[in-house]
């Protein structure tokens, strides 16, 4: 509890201070509205300093030093290309075409160190040569995924807080209850920055979505079923290559207009319907006033 208050305390000092900042960097969002970005330096603020405080005054876990590590070096290549990258390459294929012709782009710098960190973490947490791979493809592409989803406000962090809570659900359904206290400083964080980041006031960046993408990856690493990891890393390999051909953002707009089309039909159908029992009931009343009447004549 105190590691959780002292997130939201943290959050909410950090970003109101750093919105007045005269050297904020800003970027222009998806309504061509100048928004300072980089505000997701809070998580690796939070992730470093709420670990410690668990790690030292309550109780040690080797996953703690994990969720630093992918603080720290997901947060600084975040950064990095928060301040100095440019469009000019895109997507995962993008930036190592650009790597392999020898050029360096901000972007190849973020996935060379999100798969080295990664894989030092899934190296940290042990197990076969198998499970290294597949908990470090996980880890890797994880932080990547919440760069897919942070193109609209507050996209990303509503993404991470559901996946965290089917998660947790997850730990409460096998009894894993333990990695929960360690992960909700986290998630505390993420929903006062979902405020700010709805409102337009503050953008999160690559280096917020590198650090919650990586800190779910590992949350998934450490504490889900070898069989459920393969299943999260399938579903992700898939999201990754549809990403590479296709826009997620466009996939989720007409997801989102198919569904508000058919509860507009379904609201017709609806009208249609109750229009058209309401207009029967009044000839029903008829037919029954025309026989109440013959049966009083015959009475008569």
């Amino acid at each position: 509890m105190p590691a959780i208050l002292l997130s939201v305390l943290i959050t909410f000092l950090f970003l109101e201070n750093f919105r007045t900042w005269e050297k904020t960097v800003k970027k222009i969002n998806y309504r061509n509205k100048q928004v300072i970005t980089a505000g997701g330096v809070v998580f690796v603020i939070v992730a470093i300093l709420t670990n410690i405080y668990n790690a030292v005054i309550i109780k040690y876990h080797p996953i703690s030093e994990s969720l630093i590590l992918a603080a720290a070096g997901m947060g600084f290549s975040g950064l990095l290309d928060d301040v100095y990258g440019s469009n000019a390459a895109k997507g995962l294929k993008g930036h190592f075409s650009e790597l392999f012709r020898g050029r360096i782009t901000t972007g190849s710098i973020k996935a060379v160190m999100g798969l080295a960190v990664a894989y030092l973490i899934s190296l940290k947490k042990g197990g076969s040569l198998l499970e290294v791979v597949v908990n470090a493809l996980i880890i890797a592409l994880t932080a990547n995924l919440l760069n897919l989803m942070d193109l609209r406000p507050g996209r990303a962090c509503r993404f991470f807080l559901f996946s965290t809570a089917i998660l947790f659900f997850y730990f409460l359904f096998v009894e894993n209850t333990s990695l929960i206290a360690w992960f909700l400083p986290l998630v505390a964080s993420a929903m006062v920055f979902l405020i700010y980041d709805s409102k337009e006031i503050v953008m999160m960046g690559d280096t917020g979505a590198n650090v919650l993408g990586m800190s779910l990856g590992v949350e998934i690493a450490w504490g889900t079923s070898f069989n459920v990891r393969v299943s999260v890393l399938v579903l992700l390999i898939g999201i990754h290559l549809l990403a590479e051909h296709y826009s997620i953002t466009r996939i989720i707009e007409r997801i989102s207009m198919i569904r508000k089309n058919f509860v507009m039909y379904e609201g017709e159908i609806y009208d249609k319907i109750k229009r058209g029992s309401s207009s029967r009931r009044p000839g029903r009343e008829a037919g029954n006033t025309g026989t109440s009447r013959r049966s009083r004549r015959r009475k008569g």
